[in-house]
Parts: structure tokens; sequence; C-alpha cells
């Protein structure tokens, strides 16, 4: 796995803050999956939008402090920045509840693109027409495009699924989406069958099972899940395909690339929230 711009990273999508019971942060995988891209050397930017108002200056400072660009991060006059409303059950596992209106909807993306070698997004990009666009248009740049399913209802059709697979070298997706991406695309339930819409590599994530990577040319690895004492799993799939990326674009073997990635989202599910570093004591965003 190469790029034409190396270690430079482009994420594109949702930015945003997450409300917890009693605490808000900033979130989003686009954010979570540079900042962690920018702790392993990479170079890495996000490109989205963000209403005029205190959530979305809390965004830009936060990119910043994790040494992540945010010149590409658009300011919305009229939309306030995204909040998604998140519960947790018992063993930490998230239900999200993503509100509208919200400003990353209407990204309209920059007028030159910046080399790069790798693009990330996922479905939530596509759920509004002017989002969608500006990620069609970032896709003819030629980087190496990583792409995360991360399914969340409503926000999603068969359309959006087979936008994001046939967009894909790489395609992650937990064991329980399988199912249903498979189902929507028509094609049986196996990791292997979703080779035929284009991607070079299928990684699907277990949780606390681990995860399996498929190489279209029939190769593939599994990692055990590593034990953890879970504070939440907020963003653990983000840091997860951070350092799947790093794995693949540094060494080309599977195995090695699977450790790397199961070692980043071992590390973010001890902690809160999805950056790669606590926030610092009692900081809390304005409500």
């Amino acid at each position: 796995m190469s790029g034409p711009a190396g270690r430079r990273a482009l994420a594109c999508g949702e930015a945003l803050i997450d409300e917890f019971p009693g605490r808000r942060v900033v979130a989003g995988a686009p954010l979570h999956v540079a900042a962690h891209l920018a702790s392993m050397g990479w170079e890495a930017g996000v490109v989205a939008r963000v209403g005029d108002d205190a959530d979305g200056r809390a965004i830009r400072e936060r990119l910043e402090r994790a040494g992540v660009g945010a010149s590409l991060l658009e300011v919305d006059p009229v939309l306030p920045t995204g909040t998604v409303a998140i519960t947790l059950d018992p063993e930490g596992s998230p239900t999200f509840d993503i509100r509208r209106p919200a400003a990353w909807d209407a990204l309209e993306g920059p007028a030159v693109i910046p080399p790069h070698g790798v693009f990330y997004f996922g479905s939530p990009a596509l759920r509004d027409p002017r989002c969608r666009n500006a990620v069609a248009r970032l896709l003819t740049a030629g980087a190496i495009r990583l792409v995360d399913a991360n399914l969340r209802p409503p926000d999603y059709d068969a359309a959006c699924v087979r936008f994001c697979v046939t967009h894909a070298d790489v395609f992650n997706l937990s064991s329980g989406e399988l199912p249903e991406v498979t189902a929507l695309l028509g094609v049986a339930a196996d990791p292997r069958a979703l080779f035929a819409f284009g991607p070079q590599w299928i990684c699907i994530t277990r949780g606390a099972a681990g995860a399996e990577l498929h190489h279209r040319d029939g190769r593939a690895w599994e990692v055990p899940g590593e034990p953890a004492e879970v504070v939440d799993t907020v963003g653990a799939g983000d840091a997860f395909l951070a350092g799947l990326a790093d794995g693949l674009l540094h060494t080309g073997d599977g195995a090695e690339a699977l450790r790397r990635a199961q070692r980043a989202a071992t590390a973010i599910v001890r902690q809160r929230g999805g950056f790669p570093e606590r926030e610092p004591p009692g900081r809390l965003l304005p409500s």
C-alpha cells in the first residue's frame, strides 16, 4: 500500500460535539482518525464544516492541540455545529442520536485539493447531497481511499453503502454491520463477497473478540482481542482504522497492520473520548 503523497492524510465528514450525560466533548470519526494518524507521525488534516459558534471554535482548538491541520475547516454562517446525544450501556457500548440541522452536512470542500496520500470518509458524510458531492470531488485526487461503513441509522441506504464500498481501497466494517451491508448489496454475508465491488482490503472488527483482515488475492489474517478495562468504546473503531492504515502503509503486512490497529483500539477504550489522549482534567465544553 503506497500513495502519491506518502504519510499525508485528509479525513472528511462529520465534525461535531458528543453529548454524554454531564459532559460534552469534541468528536466525529474523521477528527478521531486524523488525530490518531497525527499521533503516529502523519501530516493529517480535516475537511469539515462547523457553525459560527462556541462549539465550532472548540472543535478547531481541539484539532490544533492534537496536531491536526484545521485550515480546511469551514465555518457556516447559519447552521450550527453538529451535536450527537450519546447513551452508554453497562458494557460501554454507545447509542447515537445524531441531530439535524448540522453544519457538516453543508460541506463545500476546498477549491484546491492539497496533496495527500490517504483519504478517509465514512457513510455519515454521504447523508446530505452537499457533503456527498464534496466527498466525490475529493475522491478524484487519486489518494488511497480508506472507508469506514460506520452505519448510523437512519442515515444510510443501499445507495450509500454501495458508494462506500465501490470507492474504497480499504473497506472497514464491524461484524455486526456485515450482514446488513451484504444484504443491502445483495451478496452473501461473507466479507470476501465485497471484493466484487472493488476494494483491495476488507477488514472486519469484532470488538473485544479481535478483528480479521482479507486481501483480494485470498490472503487473510486474524488478531485476537486484548484484555482491557473498558471506560467507553466511542472512537475505538476510529483508532483501529488509523492503526490499520499506518501499518499497511508502512509494511504492507496484514498481520502487522492488524497488530497496530488492535493496540490503538485497546488504548482508546481505556479512556473517555475518541482522541488519542485524555482531555485536560476538568475541561468541559460550554453548554
